[in-house]
């Protein structure tokens, strides 16, 4: 299956069978009203075709932001400012790797203070693949964009950075640097007032021509705000990959998974629980149950993928510096996606792991039940070559890799102690560990019925031989004496009837 937009970012997507569904009831309101006069509405019909009832409620105003350091009210701003995107590199691909480093060199522009340009830094990326050790990421390449102008409109550098993964897997960690361009049509979303709408309402059952029992979706103007931010960010993305792919060797992509992906943005606007405020953030996808770390002065919002092609997200808000002296949030701001690094990495692995067992389980249970020892055989390498990269990352893949010294300064209003990013953090090993169980039970399965069919093949073969043998034995005395061989037949019969048959 090759993967496309519509197929990846399909969170807002209608179905074919929901556009006829819209088309249709657009058709019974237009003549239904058409007729009023000869076939009077009903009192629901009535309420149902006011739409203007519900589309009334406008998205909420981007709120006032406030200057820690000057101490004084101004401008609220939500601005993007690194988009991450992560894959996996197995260590014996890494030949392959630096190759592709050069031709990225030789294709863009290298920045003036970036990393790759002695044999010094080719040795660094090689030094990777020798040892294990690994809790920090490692800048191996910045470029700046300069054949794709409509990238370069929206982004203007990308870095290149590696980090352990497990002891034969890295983590390929694309940063992508947000040009004042993009951010101007993104502020024009947050500001800008949208009006609510109405859509067609169906259960799983209803097809799409029973207008009758068709609902109505309400969608506030908050709803078309997130709508507009997930399009304009999910277009950004599948661009950025577009341009990435033509040079380096996106695995996640070759699994049929779009690459998990860190937002971090800056804000002024401060966290309240005024209703107005809440609104607004609902309305740029910014969970109100968030991760907060007051120390960095920073949010993290956990938003799980929406379908089997998109890929998990997870985006950061930072606030910024709370005094002139102040550096840590500033730093926060800048590292804080490499605390999450490893854990998008090794649960996408996980992910793609769980769905390739479906599909070879689907493929198993169909050859269990065929008598051929060859079929098994034949899946079971299938099964093998398909579960190759995930079975071996999950046989060695421990957790030690994810760094957890920064986990203590998140906390969450639902939980006394913890917060979603540490219980996450903490039990992805775990998780890692149930599915390697899944993997063996898989194999073990395969491995008893290859076995058993082949034994089972075996004792017909040893019976087909002995009837062989019997046979050639009757024709070897038919041929010495024949009045002796028919008796001697006989016996053999009557003694076939009685141990044998």
């Amino acid at each position: 299956m090759r993967l496309t937009y519509s197929k990846v970012f399909d969170r807002y997507a209608m179905s074919f069978s929901d556009k006829l569904a819209e088309i249709s009831y657009s058709l019974y309101k237009m003549l239904r009203l058409r007729f009023e006069r000869i076939f009077p509405l009903s009192e629901n019909e009535k309420y149902g075709f006011e739409d203007d009832l519900f589309s009334k409620e406008e998205s909420a105003d981007m709120p006032q932001g406030f200057d820690y350091i000057e101490k004084k009210t101004v401008d609220g701003f939500v601005r993007l400012d690194y988009i991450d995107l992560y894959d996996y590199l197995p260590k014996e691909d890494l030949a392959t790797f630096i190759k592709e480093l050069k031709k990225c060199v030789s294709q863009n522009k290298i920045t003036p203070f970036g990393a790759f340009r002695s044999r010094q830094d080719i040795d660094k990326i090689d030094n990777l693949g020798r040892y294990y050790d690994g809790k920090a990421f490692t800048n191996i390449l910045s470029v700046r964009f300069r054949k794709n102008k409509i990238i370069q409109q929206s982004c203007s550098d990308i870095s290149i950075s590696l980090r352990n993964l497990s002891a034969t897997f890295l983590v390929v960690k694309y940063r992508i640097y947000i040009t004042k361009d993009f951010n101007d049509r993104l502020d024009k979303v947050c500001k800008e007032k949208y009006v609510g709408y109405t859509s067609v309402y169906r259960q799983f059952n209803t097809p799409w021509y029973a207008v009758k029992k068709f609902g109505r979706a309400f969608h506030t103007g908050n709803n078309v705000r997130q709508e507009k931010m997930y399009e304009m960010i999910s277009r950004l993305k599948w661009e950025i990959l577009k341009e990435i792919r033509k040079i380096f060797s996106v695995r996640f992509w070759n699994n049929q998974i779009f690459v998990p992906t860190f937002e971090t943005y800056s804000t002024n606007i401060r966290p309240s629980k005024e209703r107005d405020n809440l609104e607004f953030w609902d309305s740029i996808s910014f969970d109100r149950a968030a991760d907060y770390a007051p120390i960095y002065n920073a949010c993290v919002c956990w938003d799980y993928k929406h379908g089997n092609n998109e890929g998990m997200r997870l985006a950061a808000f930072c606030g910024g510096n709370y005094t002139k002296g102040e550096y840590l949030p500033e730093i926060a701001h800048h590292d804080l996606s490499d605390i999450y690094g490893v854990y998008l990495t090794a649960s996408t692995l996980g992910d793609v792991s769980e769905r390739d067992i479906a599909i070879c389980n689907k493929k198993i249970s169909k050859v269990i039940r065929n008598a051929k020892t060859s079929a098994v055989l034949k899946v079971r390498v299938e099964v093998e070559r398909k579960l190759y990269y995930g079975y071996r990352f999950i046989s060695e893949f421990s957790g030690k890799s994810i760094d957890y010294d920064d986990m203590e300064a998140f906390c969450h209003q639902f939980y006394k102690k913890g917060s979603v990013s540490s219980r996450c953090l903490e039990n992805i090993a775990k998780r890692i560990q149930e599915t390697k169980i899944q993997i063996d039970n898989i194999l073990k399965l395969l491995n008893d019925a290859a076995e058993y069919r082949s034994s089972e093949e075996n004792i017909k073969l040893q019976w087909f031989m002995m009837v062989i043998t019997v046979f050639s034995l009757i024709v070897a005395l038919c041929s010495i004496n024949g009045n002796a061989v028919i008796s001697e037949i006989q016996n053999i019969i009557e003694w076939i009837k009685t141990y044998i048959l």
